[in-house]
């Protein structure tokens, strides 16, 4: 994405992100991002859907300007009508049509906004003629493709690690529900060959959805042009887990849907310029 077709003069502002779990902030600077570079996340935080917003404890001045979008309409109408008066009134940015980025895809209106937030960032981040694939690992886990002419192509999605934990209890009898949380902060992967039942699931969950998107990096990645190697982008709560057992090229972008939030408010802002 060329530097010239975003109006950074804002230089600082909120972007929040509603998702299906959580909804997330970031306050988004653009200094010193010049080209191939995301804007920086400077402060960021997260709260559960539905949940009380901490408003007061939310990075950024009361002046910030701010941008909400995201895949949860029902959460984005809650906090806009919640928004404090003494806060600057967020812009909502949800017309996909508007993204600086072709969709080639079935329907174009009915893609994840958050998949393509990531793809709008990543097409910064890419070098020309090279595609990207992009894991984004929360309650499902997507790997996307961006293909050598930028554009969005689809991808696959596969439940996140907790999704699974969940289903695997709500549905059988006797299987315990397993909390992925504590596999995701441990240093050590679990076990393949589980001597009980619950480092069974843990390692049937843990390495099935490792070898999940290890297979689908590796079959999208096959659609690069010969001697071109696809740039490998990481997101999302679990990606940590994934990033030892992936390529080693492979870069973690913790806040990949806000800083590509962030890079569509500022297009959209510089194209209403005269």
């Amino acid at each position: 994405m060329d530097d010239a077709v975003v109006d950074t003069s804002w230089q600082r502002f909120l972007a929040i992100d509603a998702g299906n779990t959580r909804v997330k902030f970031g306050v988004i600077d653009w200094a010193g991002a010049g080209a191939f570079a995301l804007p920086q996340c400077l402060a960021d935080a997260a709260i559960a859907v539905g949940g009380a917003i901490p408003w007061r404890e939310l990075p950024g001045e009361q002046s910030t300007p701010a941008f909400i979008t995201g895949s949860n309409p029902g959460e984005i109408e809650r906090i806009c009508r919640d928004w404090p008066a003494d806060r600057t009134p967020p812009v909502v940015l949800t017309d996909r049509e508007t993204f600086p980025i072709e969709i080639d895809v079935d329907f174009p209106d009915k893609v994840g906004i958050d998949r393509l937030l990531n793809g709008v960032a990543a097409n910064r981040l890419r070098e020309s003629g090279q595609c990207v694939v992009i894991v984004d690992s929360g309650t499902a886990t997507t790997v996307d493709c961006v293909d050598a002419e930028g554009r969005f192509c689809g991808g696959a999605i596969l439940p996140g690690f907790d999704l699974c934990a969940r289903a695997l209890h709500q549905y059988t009898a006797l299987l315990p529900v397993i909390e992925m949380s504590s596999v995701l902060q441990s240093d050590a992967a679990p076990a393949e060959l589980g001597r009980n039942t619950e480092a069974a699931i843990t390692g049937g969950l843990y390495w099935g959805h490792v070898g999940a998107v290890k297979e689908l990096v590796g079959r999208l990645s096959g659609h690069d042009e010969p001697g071109q190697e696809s740039l490998l982008l990481l997101t999302g709560g679990a990606a940590p887990l994934l990033h030892p057992h992936l390529s080693a090229n492979a870069r973690m972008e913790p806040h990949l849907a806000l800083q590509g939030l962030a890079i569509v408010a500022a297009s959209q802002s510089s194209s209403d310029q005269p």
